[in-house]
């Protein structure tokens, strides 16, 4: 696994996919003309009808919208209106925002919660994640996967219990730092892609301010009735997109003092 897993393990691996759709064309009927005649014709229908009248045939289907009938341009904002969003947020409106996610992330200590991952393979994983700030974090995945991905403030380590393998890392390399560091200040080391927000939620984009590392992640939040992590999404620079969603989060409970420490023993998921 390299250091391009690092950054996946935020969201716990790598992409969604997006099924395109094709539009097929319906079949088209062509209609022949017959080539003019001269001289007197008989008609080739006896129904006749005053030229003063709308001609029946011309009428509109029953059900039919005539486009020309109407304002359109009424019809439109009643379509812009009904058209539910999130709003970007610029200015002092992205600043304030960005200041609350960052105090949201600084007065946590200890939590826990489960967690579910989709790749970009559709594949389904689950499993439990711990954390203590500043800097220790833990995530237990469930049988059959053999991962475990445990972080003790100076290193992040991926353990692979099938293969028998601790990989490691500096925990500053990874984008755990960005939420797990002592004072978590998201404009500061981080760039700021883009925030969003509506009535119930908060998104933030966010990639790498040095450039290192290539792609992006989005934290979604709800705000009501408070500010909860819900969700997030990795994009890699290939455009795979790994979302992880958390639930059930709660204080975490007191731990052994070698809970968030990688060993080379494994143990089975708990």
């Amino acid at each position: 696994m390299r250091i391009r897993a690092a950054w996946l393990l935020l969201t716990l691996s790598s992409a969604l996919c997006y099924p395109g759709g094709i539009l097929l064309a319906q079949d088209s009927t062509t209609v022949q003309k017959s080539p003019p005649t001269t001289g007197t014709t008989a008609p080739q229908n006896d129904q006749s009808y005053d030229a003063a009248e709308p001609d029946p045939a011309a009428a509109a289907a029953p059900g039919e919208i005539n486009p020309s009938s109407g304002d359109e341009g009424a019809g439109w904002d009643a379509a812009v209106e009904e058209a539910h969003g999130p709003t970007p947020l610029i200015g002092a409106q992205q600043d304030a925002a960005v200041q609350r996610i960052n105090a949201y992330f600084n007065a946590l200590t200890n939590l826990q919660g489960n967690f579910e991952q989709i790749d970009s393979n559709n594949k389904h994983t689950k499993g439990r994640f711990y954390v203590q700030r500043p800097g220790k974090i833990r995530f237990d995945y469930e049988p059959p996967s053999s991962l475990r991905i445990v972080a003790d403030g100076h290193f992040l380590a991926i353990e692979d219990s099938d293969l028998k393998t601790i990989e490691k890392y500096p925990l500053e390399s990874t984008p755990f730092r960005l939420l797990l560091g002592d004072g978590v200040d998201l404009a500061r080391d981080a760039r700021v892609v883009g925030v969003e927000s509506d009535d119930a939620s908060l998104a933030i984009s966010l990639q790498d301010k040095s450039g290192d590392a290539a792609g992006q992640i989005k934290l979604y939040f709800d705000t009501t009735p408070e500010m909860k992590l819900r969700q997030w999404v990795i994009t890699d620079a290939q455009g795979l997109a790994t979302t992880v969603t958390v639930s059930d989060i709660m204080p975490g409970r007191k731990v052994a003092a070698d809970f968030f420490t990688s060993t080379t023993s494994f143990q089975p998921f708990r």
